[in-house]
């Protein structure tokens, strides 16, 4: 047996969440790279219409929608590590494909594109499945913070690495294939050292195994075969979490879509600065998200349900209130409004501590049914978000956002 200076479970924590980084990053690298693809100095200009650059970063969603089920299905019935394998190269083999599906057609792209955003059905489950199995119950807070914070991590990666490749002599292409090169080694990592369970894989020891399983609820040998949907879906608890997810990821992934086109557009930054003033916001949000999954941990005079109650309020309450002032700075107050957003996507990260903890503690072994509905709280609305307008306008920042784009 190998002996880890560093305990196992952590090991596995930092490798799934660079594999759910990657794929999540995968995602979003439209986001970016269609400020700049249809650029006059781009190395291979691509122009769309409004209403099909629209649907480009909406059509993940469809992708999300179509593999939620066959993604619900495999994780109850089929050992985890495969069932996220495949997912992994299905957003590295699309993502790299998508230069080629570019030239080839319209359609092509879409194809791609919806491809990129089925893998996106596995991550949440992933990341539920990992907290259950993985974590002590005093570790819930950082092992949910570190995996569902991929989020972030995978703009604070993508948004600066695109904009200087976008600027390089590689062009906007080299943006794919660079993230479908990161896929390839994440995941081949993960494949040589995740273990679905503590139990299965050769370096963790009695002790460590041990102190994982100290006081938690005793499992059945064998995975059931059947989850309780009657219990799932009239808990309370869970649905307060699924309403409490759609509100916070559906602001989460306006933000990831529009912040570049806010800092390059509306605040008229070129695209290598738009690139790293996007991702700073998103950094603090990252460290907030940390912060407080290990806060939450440590308080125990509070109990854990208002617990959740006090972080899912500032992740919700207090970030509208910032994003409500936010619409109305106006456009020369560049720094006024990149503070305001930093304060806005910071205390967002206060979700770990909210509903994400909440869920996991609640679910137990199920939790990775349970995460699983928290992604697809997001997905169906994303078909939805259009961005009306090329030059953004302070008061357009928020709601304007989800009506239909007008033809071009």
């Amino acid at each position: 047996m190998v002996t880890s200076p560093i305990p196992v479970r952590f090991l596995i924590l930092i490798c799934a969440t660079l594999c759910l980084t990657s794929i999540l990053s995968n995602m979003n690298t439209y986001n970016f790279t269609k400020i700049c693809m249809q650029d006059d100095n781009s190395t291979m200009k691509v122009t769309y219409t409004k209403s099909q650059s629209n649907f480009l970063q909406s059509c993940v969603a469809i992708g999300s929608l179509a593999a939620s089920i066959p993604f619900s299905v495999a994780f109850q019935y089929l050992p985890h590590k495969p069932v996220f394998i495949v997912a992994g190269v299905i957003s590295g083999v699309s993502t790299a494909l998508v230069p080629l599906a570019s030239t080839i057609g319209y359609g092509w792209f879409v194809t791609a594109r919806i491809f990129q955003g089925m893998a996106f059905s596995a991550t949440f489950p992933l990341a539920g499945s990992i907290t259950a199995n993985w974590a002590t119950p005093y570790e819930h807070g950082v092992f949910i913070g570190l995996l569902t914070g991929n989020t972030q991590l995978s703009n604070i990666f993508t948004m600066p690495i695109s904009g200087w490749l976008c600027s390089s002599s590689g062009g906007w292409t080299s943006v794919y294939y660079v993230h479908a090169g990161v896929s390839l080694v994440t995941f081949l990592l993960f494949l040589l050292f995740f273990k679905s369970s503590p139990k299965e894989h050769s370096w963790v020891g009695e002790k460590e195994l041990e102190t994982i399983g100290k006081g938690k609820v005793a499992k059945k040998t064998s995975r059931p075969k059947d989850l309780p949907f009657r219990h799932i879906l009239t808990s309370l608890s869970l649905w307060a979490c699924w309403i409490a997810s759609f509100g916070d990821l559906i602001t989460v992934q306006l933000v990831s879509q529009f912040n570049p086109q806010y800092m390059k557009n509306y605040l008229d930054y070129d695209v290598l600065s738009s690139g790293f003033l996007a991702a700073l916001p998103i950094i603090f949000q990252f460290l907030t998200k940390l912060s407080s999954g290990i806060i939450s941990d440590w308080i125990t005079f509070i109990n854990e349900t208002w617990k959740a109650k006090i972080f899912n309020t500032i992740a919700l309450a207090v970030a509208a209130g910032f994003f409500i002032i936010l619409a109305f700075i106006p456009q020369e107050k560049h720094l006024l409004a990149i503070i305001i957003m930093i304060c806005a996507e910071s205390v967002m990260g206060c979700n770990t501590a909210g509903f994400n903890k909440c869920a996991t503690l609640h679910s137990q072994q199920y939790a990775y049914f349970s995460m699983q509905q928290d992604s697809e709280a997001v997905v169906g609305p994303l078909t939805s978000i259009h961005h009306n307008s090329v030059h953004i306008k302070a008061k357009n920042v928020i709601l304007p956002l989800f009506e239909p784009s007008p033809q071009a």
